[in-house]
């Protein structure tokens, strides 16, 4: 059995993190080692305990969540640190990128979300929600802001077809009328797409998409 992956969850109100912790318990690949209400305490805490990826909310009394990721970059850089905010502007994305974050996710995303995230900046080193504009998410990756680890994988003509279509914004069902199949045929692809690119969600396809040159 692999080790689980190691979490720890920063928080101000202990509800909060009761709740990430309460969520996290289900997956038995996840363990909460430590949680901690700001910055100061969770670097405290990192001088005895060992972890993978730090769950962060931002606003927090002593050290906030921009200090305290700029500290975890600097300090820790192996940590992948993922944000939990209300927030969700791009200017505020990128500040962050900048100091080191390598996922977003919003307060209000569900579990599934949460464990895609994880996953994702382990497997892949980034994580965004769908709500990221394309074109932010292309001039991060030609700026090199951002450096997805994503394998190249062999995918048939077919599938870079509909990666390409899904670039454009393309639905499934609009995929399928373009190229005469049915629905559950694209739901097919897109499975298997996301199966062999280890990508968590549509954002994940795009960036492996940009990083092996697979756009038009």
């Amino acid at each position: 059995m692999k080790k689980p992956i190691r979490i720890a969850v920063v928080d101000d109100h202990a509800m909060v993190r009761e709740g990430f912790i309460s969520r996290l318990k289900e997956n038995e690949e996840l363990e909460v080692v430590l949680d901690a209400g700001n910055g100061i305490e969770l670097l405290e805490k990192l001088k005895k305990r060992t972890v993978d990826v730090v769950l962060l909310d931002l606003e927090m009394p002593e050290m906030d969540g921009f200090e305290t990721t700029e500290k975890l970059s600097q300090k820790y850089p192996d940590i992948k640190t993922i944000i939990v905010s209300s927030h969700n502007e791009e200017a505020f994305i990128n500040h962050l990128l900048k100091n080191g974050a390598r996922g977003f996710i919003l307060k209000e995303n569900g579990s599934e979300t949460l464990v895609d995230a994880i996953y994702s900046v382990i497997e892949n080193g980034y994580y965004f929600n769908d709500r990221i504009s394309k074109a932010m998410l292309n001039g991060l990756l030609k700026s090199e802001t951002i450096k997805p680890s994503f394998n190249k994988v062999d995918l048939t003509p077919r599938e870079i077809e509909i990666i390409r279509l899904m670039s454009k914004e393309y639905t499934t069902r609009e995929i399928a009328e373009k190229l005469f199949v049915s629905i559950r045929t694209i739901d097919g692809h897109r499975e298997r797409i996301f199966e062999k690119t280890k990508a968590r969600n549509a954002i994940g396809i795009i960036m492996y998409a940009v990083k092996h040159n697979l756009l038009d």
